[in-house]
């Protein structure tokens, strides 16, 4: 059976090539905003063809694997549809990642071309990929034709490589093709009914795969794809954002979206009532944290919890949530295949295990990707040629552990590893044990994820030091910890909360005995205060503690040493917001220093500011 778009596109049709259909069915409608910056169908489609054509000249073809390192910008969209129009495949990059990632990642897969702008390219580490500058290569790039390109593109061809945790140390490519990731639209137009009157808003990371099918549903359908004003997340902007634009469609983690419906004043709660559908995806949801906003007037959303990993272009199953009394005290199931995918439950050795029964989830169809680029040992491991019916299937073992229920419905019950989700991001907490044991003073370690309360996840290092160090010369090591582990990984793998042990516990089967580490205390209290403190130092550390869940913090206790991590930072902001009148967002905690001190005195500085900015006008004014 031949599938199609609820419009009747057919899903042969590559996603650049759905995009021109649009820009030429309605060339004046609106297609991209981010603030004030707007383009049109045909503005945008114009723009992606001449940077097309010119990637073209470079010999960028298909399969041709080209990188983007970009902040969310409108430059961002014009880079991934010109880099599919040119038949290349884009493969994302984040420009806060450490240099040292960033020239692993760029080696492993041979990248000859790289998109990004004058201002990021001090990011970039020397490398002999040749770089192009969107801003920079502007006048040459605008001298290229503007017409369609008509490359030859096969649905077998790929689309994009994303990067996902890797358990050896470095990071996997997992490469998508065109078939897995039409089939995903297809799917998701249809059962949807997205159209061109709904508007998307894209606040997540570049480099997460669930960006990439919220950066693409809009344009094939001609509605608008909004991107958030600015590259933090901010609970305040994003329900400005969604208020003033009307937006319909988003696609993000649970925890980030938790913060705009908790603790929010009724006039913030207003603003989501725009909202058509909202889709959660990346960890386990609390039914629980959404129960009071899905039953007040100011929820007018449909929640659809969309589950899936990278290697198979990202959602394989899907479920409506419509039972919260029900999710209070039970997990909230992944639901049922998209279309095109089979979703099955095995033992060790592959074969399908009877319903209800606990099983690695295993995934067969359009979505199955082309493997790791750059590990074919463990593309073999994790792509697997099965005979299930008449034919044979490949599959691919997702490593997650779940099993079939009594409703049709498929649960999420865990990893068959180590693995971790933490605020929606997949951790390989084997990643950031290599990277430990790395130090010349550490022998051992091991990394598991703590909830310290609900919804409260902490990345834990348990490490075995080569020799032992008082209390004093240890803290000191864990700030070198820290700064071991951030030129390597992003600001997200590193640990929380170090802990002290003496050697790692071991089952009777002589495995680490994980269990045993949960119960051991981490040195997590504030520092002795050294000062009489100030009344702003005394409200913002009172902030700091409460996101923290700790009693007090020191002055200069930093937070994120302290376990802290964005979603905390996110509410401690809000409240310096509404307490001191300023209108911080989270790039207050981007600092190299996050101490109770030193946002004090940024917080003094801002209302200094804000007087006299007040000041100046009214004395205008008069």
């Amino acid at each position: 059976m031949k599938n199609t778009f609820a419009d009747g596109h057919s899903t042969s049709l590559c996603i650049h090539q759905l995009f021109e259909q649009r820009a030429a069915a309605t060339p004046d409608s609106l297609a991209l905003v981010l603030g004030s910056t707007r383009y049109s169908y045909s503005e945008l489609n114009r723009k992606a063809n001449q940077l097309a054509h010119y990637l073209i000249e470079r010999g960028v073809g298909a399969n041709s694997r080209v990188g983007i390192l970009m902040d969310r910008s409108c430059e961002m969209v014009i880079a991934i549809l010109g880099i599919l129009k040119a038949g290349g495949a884009y493969v994302p990059f984040d420009s806060t990642y450490p240099k040292a990632r960033l020239a692993s990642m760029l080696q492993d897969i041979g990248l000859k071309h790289l998109l990004s702008m004058n201002r990021l390219l001090e990011h970039l580490p020397e490398k002999n990929t040749s770089v192009i500058t969107l801003d920079g290569e502007k006048d040459a790039i605008a001298q290229a034709t503007s017409d369609n390109p008509r490359q030859p593109i096969s649905s077998e061809d790929l689309a994009y490589v994303i990067f996902t945790s890797g358990s050896t140390g470095k990071s996997k490519a997992a490469a998508v093709h065109h078939r897995g990731w039409s089939n995903l639209l297809n799917w998701f137009t249809r059962q949807f009914e997205i159209t061109s009157q709904d508007k998307v808003l894209l606040v997540s990371s570049f480099s997460f795969d669930l960006t990439q099918r919220a950066l693409v549903m809009p344009l094939i359908c001609g509605g608008e794809l909004h991107l958030l004003a600015s590259n933090h997340y901010s609970s305040e902007l994003t329900l400005n954002t969604i208020h003033a634009e009307k937006i319909t469609l988003m696609n993000c983690a649970p925890s980030p979206f938790y913060t705009l419906i908790e603790n929010q004043s009724v006039e913030s709660l207003r603003k989501l009532t725009s909202l058509r559908i909202v889709f959660l995806g990346g960890e386990a949801i609390s039914g629980a944290r959404l129960k009071e906003w899905v039953n007040s007037e100011y929820c007018k959303t449909e929640l659809v919890n969309v589950y899936g990993v990278a290697e198979c272009s990202d959602v394989s199953a899907y479920y409506r949530l419509h039972d919260f009394e029900r999710y209070v005290t039970s997990s909230v199931p992944i639901g049922i295949p998209i279309d095109n995918t089979q979703v099955y439950v095995m033992d060790s050795e592959m074969n399908c295990l009877p319903d209800g029964e606990i099983g690695e989830l295993c995934i067969a169809g359009d979505g199955v990707g082309k493997g790791y680029l750059n590990d074919e040992q463990l593309t073999k491991k994790k792509f697997v040629t099965l005979k299930l019916g008449r034919i044979p299937e490949l599959v691919y073992r997702t490593g997650d552990l779940g099993r079939l229920g009594s409703d049709r419905n498929f649960e999420y019950v865990g990893r068959v590893d180590h693995q971790a989700k933490v605020h929606g991001v997949r951790v390989e907490l084997e990643e950031i044990e290599t990277i430990l044991r790395q130090h010349p003073l550490i022998q051992e370690a091991i990394v598991l994820v703590r909830e310290i309360e609900r919804g409260d996840q902490r990345i834990v290092a348990y490490v075995v030091p080569k020799e032992s160090f008082s209390d004093g010369e240890w803290r000191s090591i864990e700030e070198d910890l820290r700064r071991h582990v951030r030129l390597k990984l992003p600001k997200n793998l590193v640990p929380n909360i170090f802990v002290k042990i003496k050697e790692v516990p071991l089952n009777p089967n002589g495995k680490v005995d994980r269990t045993a580490l949960q119960d051991e205390n981490g040195p997590n209290e504030a520092k002795p205060q050294s000062r009489e403190r100030t009344t702003t130092e005394i409200v913002v550390g009172a902030f700091v503690a409460e996101a923290l869940h700790v009693p007090q913090v020191g002055l200069d206790d930093d937070f994120f040493d302290l376990g802290g991590h964005s979603l905390m930072a996110i509410q401690v902001v809000n409240q310096i917001n509404e307490t001191f009148g300023t209108r911080f967002d989270l790039s207050l905690f981007s600092n190299d220093e996050t101490t109770v001190s030193k946002l004090a005195i940024w917080v003094t500085e801002e209302q200094s500011r804000l007087k006299q900015n007040a000041l100046a006008e009214a004395t205008t004014a008069a």
